[in-house]
C-alpha cells in the first residue's frame, strides 16, 4: 500500500484489488457484459484516481508545512552586500578547507527568488539560496 495515496499501485491502474491464490478458491462473481463492465470499471477508476489525487494534495501540504517549520526567510535589499556560495573546488585543493562563500558583492536588484549582483564589471543573476548577507 502506498503511503501517500492509501491504495496499491495495482488498484490504481486496473481499478480492482489484486487477487491472490486463496481468493481464487472462492465462488466467481456474477459475469457482466462488456458494456456494463466498462462502465463500472470507468467509475471505479475515476473515483480511485480522485481519492488518490486528494491524498497526494494533502500529503504535499503536510510536506510543505514540515519544510516551512525550519526554513528562514531572508530579507535582502538593493544595495546590500552579500556573499556568494562558491561550488567550485580548485584542482589540488580540499573541499573541506576551501571557503564556501566568497567576496562580498553588491545587490543591484531583487526579483522574487532571484537576486541580481554586481560581479566585477558584469552582473549575474543568482538564486536567493546561493547568497548570504555579509556583515
Amino acid at each position: 500500500m502506498h503511503a501517500s495515496t492509501a491504495y496499491m499501485p495495482f488498484e490504481l491502474v486496473y481499478g480492482f484489488k489484486s487477487e491472490v491464490l486463496s481468493a481464487l478458491r472462492e465462488t466467481p462473481n456474477v459475469q457482466y457484459n462488456y458494456g456494463d463492465y466498462l462502465a463500472e470499471l470507468r467509475g471505479r477508476l475515476q473515483s480511485t484516481h480522485e481519492v488518490a489525487r486528494q491524498k497526494l494534495i494533502s500529503s504535499k501540504e503536510r510536506s510543505k508545512e514540515y519544510y516551512d517549520k525550519n526554513s528562514e526567510t531572508m530579507e535582502i535589499q538593493t544595495g546590500q552586500k552579500v556573499l556568494l556560495f562558491d561550488e567550485t573546488v580548485l584542482w589540488g585543493r580540499s573541499k573541506k578547507l576551501s571557503p564556501q562563500y566568497v567576496d562580498p558583492y553588491e545587490v543591484l536588484a531583487v526579483g522574487g527568488v532571484n537576486v541580481m549582483i554586481k560581479k566585477g564589471r558584469t552582473t549575474q543573476r543568482v538564486h536567493v539560496n546561493r547568497v548570504r548577507p555579509s556583515y
